[in-house]
């Protein structure tokens, strides 16, 4: 954005006469013309001006390259109907004829930035006046200035750049004429996290002070890392080293070492003053495991990795089946061990005398969990009584045994 002060452009106003007929049924008067960055088209109902009151409109435009000329001249409606008389250019700056097809108003905008064009029905003058409001600042990295190569960009509500500064003298940068609105800046510099500060609201004629601090972008270094399971998943814990404080981390889990194949399990950026610590729900603890720990917030993030988190060796086991009691089925869970995969597994069924009821061949079983449906009714064409159940898991050498409940 342009610097330099720019005065108020207003030219002592001159009545022309009497008001021509049908134009107080003015409803709306329309801006037109054709400006460098915008185009105010006759027909486009955007255009139209505000009313102030006492028959002072007003329309606020952002001119982004200053044109010499531009081009304007004003148009009334009535009732949404565009009305052949519209003023023009009087051969006098700041006085509009009223004419059928008077030339267009020269207007010399010297500056790019806000303008608001204003125009009186009563009396025909125009004039252009720039708001007052103003963002500034200081831009620093540390206990340094303002970094070699640094730019502030400011943005309008709906994310459209205003303008950028670039043009440091000191550690201060400046955004002038600015109309009462919702803005946002953005500073960047190589070598710097880009920095952006949204939600500033600025009144009429306010000057308002945002300092801007960057942060530098330091590699971030994981001195140590740990991973141990614990009941429910792993709990992963780091230290870094030789970087600012608060950095924050990712983590990613894959089932081989390769990061490509890993998934974010942090849901939002882990933070902390140097020591960082996260649980990962995990529940399979037989699995391989391999972590990574990368850099949040940077477009070149540091990563560390893979930590390696080896299986548990499931040991063999039998469950509890549920549901229990049941009728007619239930399902019983198992863990074949690392020790009885490749061995024959046998599930047999007594009733409460110890009599054998049912058997059945599992077959080899690989290491890890597994389950069986038992479903009395279909074993037996009469099906079994109600009654105490007892279920026999033999794994090679390894025995175990549980009570069920069936009910009819």
């Amino acid at each position: 954005m342009v610097r330099r002060s720019v005065a108020i452009i207003s030219i002592a106003l001159a009545l022309l006469g009497a008001r021509a007929a049908g134009a107080q049924d003015i409803l709306s008067v329309q801006l037109v013309g054709n400006f460098d960055g915008i185009s105010c088209e006759p027909e486009d109902p955007a255009n139209d001006m505000l009313l102030l009151g006492d028959n002072v409109w007003r329309k606020l435009v952002f001119i982004d390259q200053p044109g010499s000329p531009d081009t304007v001249f004003f148009k009334f409606t009535k009732n949404r109907t565009y009305l052949p008389l519209h003023w023009g250019w009087s051969g006098a700056w700041g006085v509009a004829a009223l004419a059928w097809n008077p030339p267009s108003i020269a207007a010399m905008l010297p500056d790019s930035g806000y303008h608001y064009f204003y125009f009186n029905d009563a009396d025909y003058s125009y004039w252009i006046e720039q708001p007052a409001g103003s963002i500034s600042g200081t831009v620093t990295a540390g206990s340094t200035g303002v970094p070699p190569g640094a730019s502030v960009t400011l943005f309008d509500s709906l994310y459209n750049a205003i303008g950028t500064f670039e043009a440091w003298s000191d550690d201060s940068y400046r955004f002038s004429r600015l109309c009462e609105s919702v803005y946002m800046i953005s500073a960047r510099a190589p070598g710097y996290r880009d920095t952006t500060i949204a939600d500033i609201r600025l009144e009429a004629g306010e000057a308002k002070e945002i300092p801007i601090s960057l942060t530098p972008l330091v590699g971030v270094l994981v001195s140590s890392a740990e991973c141990r399971r614990v009941e429910g998943g792993v709990a992963i814990s780091w230290c870094t080293m030789g970087c600012t404080p608060l950095a924050s981390f990712d983590v990613y889990r894959g089932y081989e070492p390769d990061f490509r194949t890993t998934a974010k399990r942090s849901a939002s950026p882990v933070f902390a003053d140097r020591t960082y610590e996260f649980f990962d729900p995990c529940d399979d603890p037989s699995r391989d495991l391999y972590y990574y720990l990368v850099e949040a917030g940077t477009d070149d993030p540091s990563r560390y990795g893979p930590i390696f988190v080896k299986g548990e060796a499931a040991a063999a086991w039998l469950g509890q089946n549920y549901p229990n009691p049941f009728n007619p089925s239930t399902v019983i869970p198992y863990t074949v061990s690392a020790s009885g995969a490749g061995k024959p597994a046998v599930l047999s069924f007594y009733d409460a005398a110890g009599r054998l009821v049912d058997r059945h061949d599992l077959g080899i079983r690989e290491a890890g969990r597994h389950s069986f449906r038992w479903n009395p009714a279909a074993e037996s064409r009469g099906g079994f009584p109600s009654g105490v159940y007892y279920c026999r898991l033999a794994i090679g050498k390894e025995v175990f045994s549980r009570k069920l409940v069936l009910l009819r």
